[in-house]
């Protein structure tokens, strides 16, 4: 029998090598939840406030029973790991947000978990919360990956390091890490509201809430490249393009 070669599926290996990973999952849509740590929800209210609105919208919605779920889009909103990242044509402030991912099983509840990238056009979410489908859905805002790691192999979820690095002509223009371990919702809760009277279809992924906190003022631009890293589940990378601008035609 023929020995077969092992491959080592590294960054370099793939670029040079003509592979390519596979979003890890085919999934039928995608869900999030937001404002599920502590620092996210002060800094959001923050640049709220920046406009003229004192209420602490964020915090509240942290700190209530009802956790905020929303639809982050069908399959063609995510992309995977290797594959173009797409920017709003009409907004100025798109930021990454790194976040654990959790792959809903026949039962409502995670049978994996992986990582993933929930793009959001601040500019247009804080003009008015209203907008908050626009300023997280369109084709190509986010991404999952690299790989699945079953539950059965993760001592504990609320223990996950995660990494977020976005590169510059080849500089690092922003670095910023967390934990899951400030995740003030817990794993059950999150699948709980986004499966109440709205039963979710296996295969579908929700986006945790992002644990790295960056600058409000930072916003990607064209041929950005955003890693996303954990030990445990490898490194999600992205690189950034835009959409073109559409003209109106009424």
């Amino acid at each position: 029998m023929k020995k077969c070669k092992k491959i080592n599926f590294s960054e370099k290996y793939l670029s040079k090598n003509g592979y390519s990973l596979l979003r890890p999952v085919d999934l039928p849509e995608a869900w999030a939840a937001g404002v599920t740590y502590k620092r996210q929800a002060i800094e959001h209210d923050k640049d709220l406030k920046k406009k003229g609105k004192n209420e602490d919208l964020y915090y509240y919605v942290y700190k209530n029973e009802r956790v905020e779920i929303f639809f982050k889009g069908l399959s063609r909103s995510i992309v995977g790991p290797g594959e173009k990242l797409w920017l709003r044509s009409d907004s100025n402030l798109v930021m990454p947000e790194a976040e654990l991912v959790l792959i809903i099983g026949k039962k409502g509840m995670p049978v994996a978990y992986t990582l993933g990238n929930d793009l959001t056009a601040w500019d247009i979410e804080s003009e008015c919360p209203l907008y908050l489908s626009q300023a997280k859905i369109w084709n190509g805002s986010g991404s999952i990956g690299p790989w699945i790691v079953p539950i059965e192999t993760v001592g504990s979820p609320y223990s996950f390091e995660l990494k977020c690095i976005v590169k510059r002509n080849s500089k690092i223009v922003l670095e910023a890490s967390g934990n899951t371990s400030g995740l003030k919702r817990s794993i059950e809760e999150l699948c709980y509201y986004v499966n109440l009277s709205n039963e979710v279809l296996p295969g579908s992924v929700l986006f945790t809430g992002t644990t790295c906190v960056i600058d409000h003022k930072f916003g990607l631009k064209k041929k950005d490249v955003i890693e996303i890293s954990n030990p445990s589940i490898g490194s999600l990378i992205n690189e950034i393009n835009i959409h073109p601008v559409e003209k109106k035609n009424f």
